[in-house]
């Protein structure tokens, strides 16, 4: 990934591979000095490759090919995975059931039930997972399913 990255990363080359893309590039201009030196960088990263008539053409497939799958995450439910990358939460999903049911996961792998925690103790929890440990402890109170003391300085699992 990081070649095809790198092949894209120049301002001219990124041009020219947006016009073969979208087939708006004439064959002389293919032939051009100018072309020709970036050409070869899109070519050797397997962006574009030259077909039998010697026109150019760019496919998805090097993208799908050079897309490393994410390791399964261990014990997160399938349709969550998806916000999930190296073990961190890449996203608090907007839809309530969704997002209920990642808050679900993670009470039931972040906390005991049989014990109480300060904030201190729940935001370090949360924070293994993502950063935004004061919108991830509100949702998992407004779900019900961690208990507070009026005051905030408890928290307890919500027995279900």
């Amino acid at each position: 990934m990081d070649q095809l990255l790198s092949a894209l990363a120049d301002p001219e080359r990124l041009r020219l591979y947006a016009r073969i893309v979208l087939d708006d590039l004439p064959p002389r201009e293919a032939d051009s000095p100018a072309a020709r030196k970036h050409l070869g960088r899109l070519i050797s990263a397997g962006l574009v490759e030259r077909q039998g008539d010697g026109s150019l053409r760019a496919g998805a497939e090097v993208f799908h090919r050079a897309r490393t799958p994410e390791p399964a995450a261990a014990g997160v439910p399938r349709h969550l995975t998806g916000f999930f990358a190296r073990g961190r939460l890449t996203a608090i999903p907007v839809r309530p059931a969704v997002r209920h049911d990642l808050l679900v996961h993670l009470t039931d792998t972040l906390f005991d039930t049989d014990r109480t925690y300060s904030e201190r103790e729940v935001n370090e929890a949360l924070r293994t997972v993502h950063d935004d440990t004061a919108a991830l402890r509100r949702y998992c109170v407004i779900d019900g399913l961690l208990l507070r003391e009026k005051d905030g300085t408890e928290y307890q699992v919500a027995a279900r």
